[in-house]
């Protein structure tokens, strides 16, 4: 009878646990992350070159004078695209007029100009006139050469859009005609193998065909990273606009430009993908199908190819807060998200056992272990439970406080991505083979992504041992 009660309970919170994240993943699905982009209002003006306000002195600045700056109203709202605090505060913006230094505007600092000369010379020909000049919010550059066009760089300037581990700087070229000849990655803390999969995947190559007077624009997504080429082409896009009127204006043979969007989104491929992956959880979650030695074997060499090495797309921890702290999630993601979660309520962790590409190559690799050794793990099952909890919630409270570096803690990315030449790759690989010796040590003892969703399982298992008298 205690047994049948016991079934019951546990089919009830199984249940309840079920409903809950239907709820938050469809009410997240429908109306997006909790913190969202604020529309910019774009006005129209009409201004002659007689009336076009220009900054004053030796370096676009007048800092011997104590002229007072006049106040200007702004007309956006910025609020955090990507990782950021779960309660944000916002920054209030600094206002400036006619007279503006470097003190108020980051954006006009001498260091900043020396770096975007730096890199306008870098990404240009050598026979290139290059030119930093100043504009009102920032600086930028002109290149006269075989085509003329402006350099626009997002350092300083975007600081409201954030990728996978915070801030995106790039740095564009527009030609006269107004079509983004080029764009460049300055500088990020993102993951160096997600990096490298969107530039080989011709990420880049896609901005060619974008024209700033065409308005709303769509380019295809690098699918396994997806957040930081989404993060890419809005921060292209912010760039833009804080560039128009001016300089982009001044050196373009166009039309005013009343309004400019661009997104990067997955194409109808991610449908694939995602087809995939649910029918590798329905496998694993299945009762009716004996599960063989060679169909595990087979289901984890799919995850390791497909998953790991063609998508590099594993799971972790970082997606269950992303719409907690205002990241948009692609579909892709999102149900990835919702199988994970479903697993690991009925399923026992179906994620970790079955699916995940770095747990399946570390099975891989014991099955083929040269050494066949029984090394005795050297922390107790229950100091390893321990230290693999604190980890997670060190880590989860470093994120949700900002420390958006801190969400790298992953060492699939530089494993699947052969990021031969990053120290994290190293890491990667001596955590592989240390599963010849202690098996499953990443799992078992670092992993934040398998304590969570083993504490979500054993929770929804979760069964009250009585003291017997």
């Amino acid at each position: 009878m205690k047994t049948l009660s016991f079934f019951f309970m546990k089919e009830i919170r199984k249940i309840i646990a079920t409903s809950l994240v239907a709820i938050v993943f469809l009410y997240f699905w429908v109306n997006g992350p909790l913190l969202q982009i604020a529309e910019v209002i774009n006005l129209e003006t009409i201004e002659t070159k007689y009336s076009i306000p220009i900054l004053v002195g030796e370096d676009g600045v007048d800092t011997k004078s104590n002229t007072t700056s006049f106040n200007t109203l702004h007309f956006k709202e910025e609020e955090s695209f990507g990782h950021g605090l779960l309660l944000v505060k916002k920054t209030p913006n600094n206002n400036w007029g006619f007279i503006a230094d470097a003190k108020n505007n980051p954006a006009l600092s001498k260091e900043l100009e020396s770096k975007i000369l730096e890199h306008a010379i870098q990404f240009s020909d050598k026979e290139a006139d290059v030119k930093v000049r100043p504009s009102m919010e920032m600086y930028y550059a002109t290149i006269e050469g075989k085509e003329n066009t402006v350099y626009l760089e997002s350092t300083d300037i975007i600081k409201n859009i954030r990728g996978y581990a915070g801030e995106i700087n790039v740095g564009i070229f527009i030609d006269e005609d107004g079509y983004i000849k080029r764009v460049e990655h300055i500088g990020s803390k993102e993951t160096q193998s997600y990096l490298s999969d969107i530039k080989n995947a011709g990420f880049y190559d896609q901005f060619k065909k974008v024209s700033i007077t065409k308005g709303e624009q769509q380019i295809d997504a690098v699918s396994g990273a997806t957040l930081t080429s989404e993060a890419i082409a809005k921060t292209v896009a912010q760039l833009i606009t804080e560039g128009t009127p001016y300089p982009i204006s001044n050196y373009s043979e166009i039309d005013e430009v009343n309004f400019f969007s661009l997104e990067a989104i997955l194409n109808n491929t991610w449908i694939i993908h995602i087809l995939v992956i649910f029918l590798m959880f329905a496998f694993a979650m299945q009762h009716w199908i004996k599960k063989s030695k060679k169909t595990i074997l087979i289901l984890s060499g799919l995850s390791v190819v497909y998953l790991g090495f063609f998508l590099n797309n594993s799971f972790t921890y970082i997606s269950f807060i992303h719409p907690f702290v205002g990241t948009s999630v692609s579909s892709l993601v999102g149900l990835y998200s919702l199988f994970v979660l479903l697993g690991a309520i009925w399923g026992k962790n179906t994620y970790c056992k079955y699916v995940c590409p770095f747990g399946n190559i570390q099975r891989l690799i014991m099955k083929t272990n040269p050494l066949k050794t029984n090394q005795k793990f050297f922390i107790s099952s229950k100091w390893i439970k321990r230290i693999r909890a604190a980890i997670a919630i060190v880590l989860l409270t470093g994120v949700l406080l900002g420390l958006r570096n801190w969400s790298n803690f992953e060492l699939f990315p530089d494993l699947f991505g052969l990021s031969v030449l990053s120290v994290w790759f190293v890491v990667a690989v001596i955590t592989v083979l240390l599963t010849m010796i202690y098996p499953m040590i990443w799992c078992r003892l670092l992993c934040p992504t398998g304590s969570l969703l083993d504490g979500l399982s054993d929770l929804v298992n979760y069964k009250r041992n009585k003291k017997t008298r």
